[in-house]
């Protein structure tokens, strides 16, 4: 006899063997057993899809919470300001050394956690960059974005008016508002108020190494009387108030020493005279 004839035959023992409970037709016996052999392996399918769906849940919470942290982490956590007041000047270094030297009443913010992805300031007053080679570094100011590779430059952001002057290396100029670019190179001097650019070529004041204020140096060529006055203020902390004629103009310099001496070397050209009036400077004509 052949082996698979051997079990057919052990198979219809069994089956024959089966008694069928009472109450119940052979035929309705035999389909409550196929009804609950079938429901045993529905239950079977559910449990392993419950296991992997369990699984799934798991790991899409976990992405939630790690793209959220990351979110956190680089966009509500290490934000940095740096703030001098009027008579303050610092120097500070940023997470990949590239050098800042801020000017007087200036504010710098950016983000330390973001840096290494996006190397980006944010300015208003006045700092020397001296930027280290990389990706691309980028001033924010009121009126433009100044974009550099590794060069050396420095932004003027002021009552609207942004001045950029590259000292080194090659400086991108582009508008707030218009998005007017332009290209600088070593000497060269842009202007704007976020629309039109001015831009002036090989200055001669430009040729040095670094602007004259890192040297505690103020020079003016024909400027207005009121911006020379608010240097002298920003640069000593001091409050002035000018009881003459507000559209003149000056031309010449003063040091960041002794406040004395720079009063007069601004008001004796111009022949105005100045007084302490308790903690006030008043500045008048000379009678």
């Amino acid at each position: 006899m052949r082996p698979d004839s051997d079990i057919n035959n052990r198979i219809d023992g069994m089956l024959g063997s089966y008694r069928v409970p009472d109450g119940k037709t052979h035929d309705e016996a035999w389909q409550a057993l196929f009804d609950r052999i079938n429901q045993n392996n529905d239950q079977g399918k559910v449990r392993g899809m419950g296991y992997l769906l369990t699984r799934l849940a798991v790991a899409a919470s976990f992405f939630v919470v790690l793209s959220f942290s990351t979110w956190v982490y680089l966009y509500r956590m290490g934000n940095e300001l740096i703030y001098l007041g009027r008579g303050e000047h610092a120097t500070l270094l940023l997470p990949d050394s590239s050098k800042v030297t801020l000017n007087a009443d200036s504010k710098l913010s950016y983000n330390k956690n973001r840096w290494f992805l996006e190397r980006k300031v944010v300015l208003e007053g006045e700092a020397l960059f001296e930027v280290t080679k990389g990706n691309r570094f980028s001033v924010i100011s009121a009126g433009a974005k100044t974009t550099v590779l590794g060069t050396v430059f420095n932004v003027y952001n002021r009552n609207g008016l942004v001045c950029v002057t590259c000292y080194e290396g090659r400086v991108k100029v582009e508008t707030a508002k218009s998005k007017s670019k332009t290209l600088l190179t070593k000497g060269m001097e842009a202007k704007t108020m976020g629309y039109a650019l001015e831009v002036k070529k090989e200055m001669k004041e430009n040729s040095a190494p670094k602007p004259s204020w890192t040297q505690d140096e103020f020079y003016f060529n024909n400027e207005p009387l009121t911006t020379v006055i608010e240097e002298l203020e920003r640069q000593f902390d001091v409050d002035i108030f000018l009881d003459t004629d507000t559209m003149r103009f000056y031309s010449g310099y003063f040091k960041r020493k002794d406040i004395e001496q720079a009063l007069d070397l601004v008001c004796i050209p111009l022949d105005l005279n100045w007084r302490y009036s308790g903690e006030l400077i008043v500045i008048t004509n000379n009678k």
